[in-house]
């Protein structure tokens, strides 16, 4: 489609106004702030795709709590290196020190899942995966904070 202009004229480029520059879109892109938005949304896309894996084919055999758990463990080992390498750039803590530190961070959200779950399950009546998708909302405020400030402490990324 070519842009017109509101008498119909065709619009030059020029006209179409400044394109973002280069310089622009690596300060975007080198922000951690930015990298962690994308990655944390593939982190929860992958999270919750895995609960609705584990709740899908074990509902009747495995209680939801334990597929919450085994999905958060599972999502962790999967996109620590993502946090680790590319949001932060981390160089400190060896890799099984910095894994531990980050999976401390995620038993928090898991904490808020297995108190969340149940509360929003057993006492407001909300189905399973509606319930997990409201929890995986409101978790990763407070995970960037405890990442940035404990986790990947260090000033690689400040």
């Amino acid at each position: 489609m070519i842009p017109l202009n509101r008498r119909g004229s065709v619009i030059s480029v020029a006209q179409l106004g400044p394109k973002p520059s280069v310089s622009t879109v690596s300060k975007v892109a080198g922000d951690h702030r930015v990298r962690y938005l994308i990655v944390g949304a593939g982190t929860n896309v992958l999270y919750f795709g895995l609960f609705w894996l584990g709740w899908h084919f074990l509902q009747d055999s495995v209680p939801y709590l334990a597929v919450t758990a085994a999905a958060n463990f599972t999502t962790a080992l999967i996109v620590y290196p993502l946090y680790r390498d590319f949001v932060f750039a981390s160089t400190s803590a060896g890799w099984i020190r910095g894994f531990a530190k980050f999976y401390t961070v995620y038993l928090f959200g898991l904490g808020c899942s297995l108190l969340g779950m149940p509360l929003l399950i057993e006492v407001l009546g909300l189905p399973v995966l509606l319930a997990q998708a409201l929890l995986i909302a409101a978790i990763p405020v407070a995970s960037y904070l405890l990442h940035h400030f404990w986790t990947f402490r260090d000033n690689s990324h400040s």
